[in-house]
């Protein structure tokens, strides 16, 4: 089996396991709408989770990026001392970094939402701060999984830290029904603690079986394999921190906007993230290490078609997405959030004002991930870093340009427009690096998605007037006149029925087209997908 087949299949059990964590993920938050509404509570529990957060979103791919490299030169049995000792100094200056952070954070809890959020009202800062000393000794067991995780994917063991979130988010869940009726947002704080811990434990049964043991090490000083990861890890943190710098700046922008408006776009960004991690996040965790591969072997022709069908795999599955939810905005937020009694028709509302925007930016952050891999796989650490700075200096003055006639949907779409130039900016340095990118029929089947993407629109919009007319809108009254320009649709399982039914129909419609036009990559992606069709298809480069 070749390795671009290996990869394929291996994305595929990724994508349902990832599919499983997300929709326990998503139930999360349902579940947590329903119990404390878009109030001061959550917004505090969402400002408070932000700061484990991001590290959690940080801290996989920076140890990744510098791992894998260092063990794809340390390969065979013989080497296994060496690995296991590397992994024990890792650790080592992991555990005692991290748990340094963590007793800071926990001490000084109040002072950082102090700082960060000087807008939120008094009742509401100590919330936030009480609820951050909860959660920061997560931050100890995030970065022992991600060390755990870059140890395992490197030997192509990518299914037990995709089974972790499974577990983390499931935690959260029974503290919703266990320790919320006692504890209140306080309890989900606690939960949110758990299922780091439980993801965290895990991972020592897989990191066993590959022969790895857990002890001290601190024997660090003068290791030059030390010095040359720390040389890469820190523009890779540094770059990869600044993207989050992104959403930390849009907490602290929304917290001047009012109560409701932070948790509806943490509820509208985790909406949008849903079809990313499934599709996107999948593809990247065997994308890298097979990249880094193409790079060792000097093989950078081979590493272009793998990035031209690792971008178009998911551009065909996130740009009918993009169409769908803009115009189905409204009806997806009711669909999945409002089943509460705390989460309303403005709550909605709120809500889909944010998932218009943020879903402009989908095939933009998944293209940024995928070029920003094929440049730490070139071991380029930091063109990553400035084209993420350059966002960010161009989302600041975006964001206060947009917010006064966009509101919470202006922070949403500057993030959208930054992403885009962070794209543009890194395909730019990589062309200047590696000569051209992409062979022709790539750009072809960009086109051909565009088009089949206008023609699955007209036809949303179609199936949603005919439903409107078998079955009468659902009332509403939108919270931005702006949602008015969008299709009315029924309520209740009615209209999650139909949802459901013009969601089906859009995706035949959109990949039918691109059949019928000849696309080349869809049909390989088709002809994959079907039993027994996991030979290599025919190269379209």
């Amino acid at each position: 089996m070749s390795r671009i087949d290996l990869f394929f299949r291996i994305t595929v059990v990724l994508v349902g396991l990832t599919l499983v964590s997300r929709l326990i993920g998503f139930l999360r938050q349902v579940l947590m709408a329903g119990e404390f509404g878009l109030g001061w509570e959550l917004d505090a529990y969402v400002f408070a989770f932000q700061i484990p957060s991001t590290l959690f979103l940080i801290l996989p791919g920076a140890v990744n990026a510098i791992v894998i490299p260092v063990l794809k030169g340390m390969t065979g049995d013989g080497l296994q001392p060496e690995r296991n000792r590397l992994f024990h100094k890792l650790a080592t200056l992991t555990a005692l970094a991290l748990l340094l952070l963590a007793a800071a954070g926990m001490i000084w809890a109040q002072d950082i939402i102090r700082l960060l959020a000087p807008d939120f009202s008094p009742e509401k800062r100590e919330l936030a701060g009480e609820l951050l000393a909860i959660m920061m000794p997560s931050v100890l067991f995030i970065g022992l999984i991600s060390l755990a995780t870059a140890f395992l994917n490197a030997h192509d063991e990518f299914v037990a830290p995709s089974v972790g979130p499974i577990l983390n988010g499931l935690m959260v869940i029974a503290s919703i029904y266990l320790l919320a009726p006692f504890l209140g947002i306080r309890g989900i704080a606690w939960g949110t603690l758990a299922g780091f811990a439980v993801f965290a434990l895990s991972l020592v049964a897989p990191m066993l079986r590959r022969r790895y043991t857990f002890r001290w090490n601190l024997a660090i000083a003068g290791d030059p394999v030390l010095r040359g990861m720390g040389e890469r890890f820190v523009p890779i943190l540094i770059g990869l921190l600044v993207s989050q710098l992104y959403l930390f700046m849009e907490k602290i922008l929304a917290g001047g906007l009012g109560d409701s408006k932070l948790s509806a776009l943490w509820l509208a960004f985790s909406m949008v993230q849903l079809p990313i991690a499934i599709f996107s996040g999948a593809l990247a965790v065997p994308l890298f290490p097979l990249l880094s591969e193409y790079v060792k072997r000097h093989n950078l022709e081979g590493m272009k078609q793998v990035m031209a069908r690792g971008f178009l795999y998911q551009y065909h599955v996130l740009l009918p997405a993009t169409v769908g939810l803009i115009l189905l905005a409204e009806p997806f937020v009711r669909a999945f959030y409002g089943h509460g009694g705390k989460f309303g028709a403005e709550e909605a509302g709120l809500t889909a004002w944010a998932v218009i925007f943020y879903t402009v930016g989908m095939v933009g952050w998944a293209g940024r991930d995928l070029l920003t891999r094929a440049s730490y796989a070139l071991e380029d650490t930091k063109k990553p870093v400035f084209a993420a700075a350059a966002g960010l200096l161009l989302y600041i003055p975006l964001s206060f340009a947009l917010m006064p006639g966009m509101d919470h949907g202006g922070l949403a779409l500057a993030y959208a427009l930054a992403t885009y130039a962070n794209l543009l900016l890194q395909a730019w340095w990589l062309r200047r690096r590696i000569g051209r990118l992409f062979a022709p029929a790539f750009y072809a089947s960009l086109g051909r998605g565009l088009f089949a993407a206008a023609a699955m629109g007209a036809a949303v919009v179609f199936m949603t007037r005919a439903a409107v007319r078998m079955n009468g809108a659902a009332p509403r009254e939108p919270v931005y006149g702006a949602l008015k320009l969008l299709p009315d649709f029924p309520g209740g399982w009615t209209g999650i029925g139909w949802l459901a039914g013009i969601a089906a129909a859009a995706a035949v419609l959109y990949f039918g087209i691109l059949l019928v036009l000849g696309d080349p990559y869809v049909r390989e992606m088709a002809a994959r997908v079907k039993p027994g069709g996991g030979k290599s298809a025919k190269e379209v480069q």
